[in-house]
């Protein structure tokens, strides 16, 4: 029952309208008895600020922020964690009523790590691809570096936003990080990549991007690992693909889970288990 004490969690971003997160924490919040509710707010980036610091008045206990505030309230929060910090982005907040303080998280990171480590991936000394520059690579590629792979070759369209990771990474060593001027340039470097990761909006169950794979279809997957952050559809030209020539598979849905759990941390302190969970996110995008 919801009342005077009941402690208000949102999820800020533009659009929400689509995003799993109310039902994982509301399951989550009635499952372990919690009072509490989650709930979804949708707004344009110009109110941001004054939206941001009106939650932070009213008492709210936390948010999520998804696309495309996450930067925006990494400048907006009073502290944050070692991720975030050089990420220079948030997706978590848990505020502090009495001292009427806030702190950024990034579990964004935890949540990539914790996908490819529950497939039992050796990190040390591999080479990686990530396609995309936004902020679910630059969460991928901080990962990436601090596990210790040998290489990381990124693709985007807009090479600025690359350069921008390499100058910004630099302390946790941003020389493994290689710039890809065209996806046709890891031709005669696939064969020996390990890990690729999507996380780009391609192949989405939306607009330009439905139906479509980001990668040649000549490249060969076998063996390898395929993370496809893409969760709508669960089974993606991309994945299709990998399951086919026997890659080892991690969908989006691990990864949207993954970090809502160790949100879920910051704010109950309480680690939930993942498989019932993880069976309402199907029903839900099948």
């Amino acid at each position: 029952m919801i009342g005077s004490n009941t402690k208000v969690i949102a999820l800020i971003g533009n659009p929400v309208k689509h995003s799993l997160s109310p039902k994982i924490h509301n399951y989550l919040i009635k499952k372990y008895s919690k009072e509490a509710v989650y709930v979804a707010f949708e707004f344009s980036t110009e109110d941001l600020t004054e939206v941001f610091k009106s939650i932070k008045k009213m008492g709210f206990a936390g948010l999520n922020v998804t696309m495309p505030f996450k930067e925006e309230v990494f400048k907006l929060v009073d502290k944050t964690d070692g991720p975030s910090s050089i990420i220079k982005s948030v997706n978590t907040v848990k505020f502090y009523p009495g001292k009427r303080t806030s702190r950024g998280f990034n579990t964004d990171v935890k949540g990539f790590i914790k996908s490819v480590d529950d497939r039992n991936f050796k990190w040390l000394g591999k080479q990686c691809l990530v396609l995309g520059a936004g902020g679910s690579a630059k969460s991928t590629i901080y990962g990436m570096l601090k596990k210790g792979v040998r290489e990381i070759y990124v693709y985007s369209r807009t090479k600025e936003k690359i350069y921008k990771i390499i100058d910004n990474f630099r302390s946790i060593g941003s020389d493994r990080i290689k710039a890809l001027q065209a996806i046709g340039d890891m031709d005669n470097k696939i064969k020996d990549t390990d890990l690729i990761v999507n996380c780009t909006p391609v192949g989405m169950d939306i607009g330009i991007y439905k139906n479509k794979i980001i990668i040649p279809g000549s490249w060969n997957l076998k063996g390898k690992v395929i993370f496809d952050m893409v969760y709508k559809p669960v089974e993606t030209r991309l994945v299709k693909k990998a399951r086919k020539e026997g890659a080892i598979v991690i969908n989006g849905l691990d990864m949207l889970l993954n970090q809502a759990l160790f949100s879920f941390k910051i704010w109950f302190n309480l680690v939930p288990r993942i498989n019932m969970v993880k069976k309402i996110l199907l029903d839900n995008v099948q």
